[in-house]
């Protein structure tokens, strides 16, 4: 009965399970695409209809080839769906200023990646919701084995062992922030992009917004 319960507790906690640096209460991200249908822009946490969202998008708008995204972070699940997604539409993530956590492992699982010239990644231990009843001991588990798929992640990707390391001695409370020039400098493949010459567009054609509300 005991193991029982604690594999029901396990994988409900797995399903909430983040990398930190975005509040579970707060708003889902807005995904928006371009004017021209070629680029979805994702703005804000990674939460539970992410992967809903950025779905129905991609259904309405067949001709997306880049997802460009800016987020401090969320659900891990969301952004690990997320990633075999636009994989499977051989759809680009792109980041123009910042991603962090779990947007990182977004990115990072993308068959095609790029950063902007001026863009910067964040990484750092994982962390889960201080409301969700855990035991202690799970909850440490849980983000232990959250961290090493956090590591095989970034080293799959082609990041250096340096950066692996510098991301896992990171307290979930803080961020090491990495630039696309220092990333490059450091071997990680991606396609460098030059912000100068990127126009973005100043209107959209739609608006899949998730709406606000706390999990």
């Amino acid at each position: 009965m005991k193991g029982w319960l604690s594999r029901v507790v396990c994988g409900a906690a797995l399903m909430l399970a983040t990398a930190t640096g975005a509040r579970a209460t707060a708003a889902d991200a807005v995904v928006t695409a371009s004017v021209d249908g070629r680029a979805l822009y994702v703005v804000g946490v990674i939460g539970p209809r992410f992967e809903r969202d950025v779905r129905k998008a991609l259904r309405r708008h067949r001709g997306i080839r880049e997802l460009v995204i800016e987020s401090p972070g969320g659900l891990r699940a969301q952004a690990f769906k997320v990633a075999r997604l636009v994989n499977a539409r051989g759809v680009t993530v792109r980041v123009e200023r910042h991603c962090a956590s779990a947007c990182v492992l977004l990115w990072a699982l993308a068959r095609s990646r790029e950063l902007d010239a001026g863009a910067r990644i964040g990484l750092h231990r994982s962390s889960l919701p201080t409301d969700f009843p855990l035991p202690p001991a799970m909850r440490a588990d849980l983000m232990r084995r959250n961290d090493r798929e956090t590591d095989a992640v970034l080293r799959a990707a082609g990041f250096p062992e340096r950066i692996v390391a510098l991301g896992a001695d990171t307290p979930a409370w803080s961020m090491s922030w990495f630039s696309a020039t220092e990333l490059q400098r450091e071997g990680v493949p991606f396609v460098m992009r030059d912000s100068a010459a990127i126009a973005t567009p100043g209107a959209y054609a739609s608006s899949e917004a998730s709406e606000a509300r706390g999990r």
